[in-house]
């Protein structure tokens, strides 16, 4: 085999594993659950580690591929806290909004347990009020009665005075 020939294999073997090697990158940086690792990158393109680690862009661009996903997973992490601080708020002000409903009910509450034993008090005031009108109403009939008897005794008698008899 002479020279060129040789030259022409390696360099079509070397554009063949660029190719490998940029399509298993892309594969790697638009899959997250593939690590950005030179034996991840190795098994993918079907290249030895030691000839992607003889060329120097593959390994920046699994490095870019790292330092991208960690600063995701800053931000990620930024993300979570930040909703962890406004669930924590929204929770707060859930309680606060729960201790204002709850005193509002027992403000309530006791207005109506005081509204109710005023009732009470006054529908047993109005019963005895009541009894007491009818028995002094039956006295009150029984003293006009008594009036009336006595007034025809009188009359009966002829000892009532002309004035009293209107």
């Amino acid at each position: 085999m002479n020279t060129k020939t040789y030259d022409q294999k390696n360099a079509e073997d070397y554009e063949e594993n660029t190719l490998k090697l940029k399509k298993s990158l892309l594969e790697i940086e638009n899959n997250p659950s593939l690590k950005a690792t030179i034996a991840q990158l190795s098994k993918m393109a079907g290249i030895h580690r030691n000839t992607i680690t003889n060329r120097d862009w593959p390994l920046k661009h699994l490095q870019r591929i790292k330092e991208k996903r960690s600063s995701k997973d800053e931000e990620n992490k930024k993300q979570r806290i930040s909703d962890k601080t406004s669930l924590d708020e929204k929770l707060n002000q859930a309680r606060q909004e729960v201790i204002y409903w709850f005193n509002q009910y027992q403000d309530i509450k006791l207005s109506f347990d005081h509204l109710h034993t005023q009732l009470k008090t006054q529908k047993e005031s109005h019963a005895y009020y009541k009894n007491l009108y009818e028995e002094y109403q039956k006295k009150f009939l029984l003293a006009e009665q008594e009036i009336k008897r006595l007034k025809t005794l009188l009359e009966s008698k002829g000892i009532l005075p002309d004035l009293i008899k209107h």
